[in-house]
Parts: C-alpha cells; sequence; structure tokens
C-alpha cells in the first residue's frame, strides 16, 4: 500500500513540476494556430502576414510595441487601484475583493486605436484572401481553420483581423489579456 502511494503521489509531482515548467503553452498552441493559417496561404501573399514581412515588418513591430506599451499602462493604472483600495479596505473584506475585481477594467479600456488601425490594414490584406477564396481547394482549408477556430461564423474580414490581432499583433500578451 506503502509503494502504490508513494508512486502515486510520484506521478502527481511529477505531472504538477511538469505543467508548471510548460508557460509558453498555450503561447505554443497560439503559434501552432497562426502557423495553420500562414501555411494555407501562397508564398506571394504569406510574406505579408510575417513579423518580417518585406512590406510590413517594421509596422507590426510598431503596433506591437503600441499593445505592449498599452498593457504596462493597464498594469500599472490596476496596481495603483490595488495600493489604493489596500489603504482603505483590508484584504479580508469582501469589500476588498469586489473592488479589486472591477478596478480590472482593461476589457472596458480596449486600445480602440490600436485596433483600428490593426483592422483598416487587414481589411486591405483581405481583397487577396477573397480572391483565394474563390479556389475550393483554399475556401475549404479557410473553412477547416474556421472551423478548428471556432470562428466559423466570422466574416473573411474578422477572420484575417482575429488572426493578425491574435496571433501576430498580441501573440505574447499576458495570460490574463487573453
Amino acid at each position: 500500500m506503502k509503494k502504490i502511494t508513494i508512486l502515486i503521489l510520484s506521478i502527481i509531482i511529477a505531472i504538477t513540476i511538469i505543467s508548471c515548467g510548460k508557460d509558453g503553452g498555450s503561447i505554443y498552441a497560439m503559434h501552432k494556430r497562426y502557423n495553420n493559417f500562414i501555411n494555407i496561404l501562397p508564398n506571394d501573399i504569406k510574406n505579408d502576414y510575417l513579423l518580417d514581412s518585406e512590406k510590413y515588418g517594421d509596422l507590426y513591430k510598431e503596433w506591437i510595441d503600441e499593445f505592449n506599451t498599452w498593457t504596462e499602462n493597464i498594469l500599472n493604472e490596476e496596481n495603483l487601484s490595488e495600493k489604493e483600495i489596500s489603504s482603505r479596505i483590508t484584504p479580508d473584506r469582501i469589500e476588498y475583493a469586489l473592488e479589486t475585481l472591477t478596478s480590472r477594467n482593461y476589457e472596458r479600456n480596449l486600445p480602440a486605436e490600436l485596433m483600428i488601425k490593426v483592422k483598416n490594414h487587414t481589411d486591405n490584406l483581405v481583397l487577396d484572401i477573397k480572391e483565394l477564396e474563390k479556389e475550393e481547394s483554399f475556401s475549404n482549408s479557410m473553412s477547416a481553420l474556421k472551423k478548428d477556430e471556432a470562428i466559423e461564423h466570422f466574416t473573411t474580414e474578422d477572420t484575417i483581423f482575429y488572426y493578425v490581432w491574435n496571433y501576430l499583433i498580441t501573440v505574447n500578451r499576458p495570460r490574463r489579456f487573453q
């Protein structure tokens, strides 16, 4: 009995250590999904969607920096709010939990200007994709990707924005912003 307990405990500890060491697991999955999208594109269009794109690479890097600045500012504002709340309410009170939860306002304070820039850009990129969708094989591949992502109801414009925003511009965002 003691050997079984030790074995089970060893397995649980090993699984815990392995899972804790995989902080990049969700980012790995996001890179994989983006690569699945990239891999269905013809070479002449594929480059427009890469971070080191000849045409758009500098723009993408600028947007990534802008997003990272926005993220940092949001986190700093939330830390200040939490400190202010801590100065008035002790952590053992329900009011503390409520106020700290509602002070996390990143979902209400989105980087709208940046999102509009990216959307305008992807609306231009989508023209080539719409041409490709006229081909049955590409259309089937795109439909399979959308089904895998659970975005079947997205328009082509929405889909291209989704991939560029989530998997190119903001892929390395903190987990709570995912």
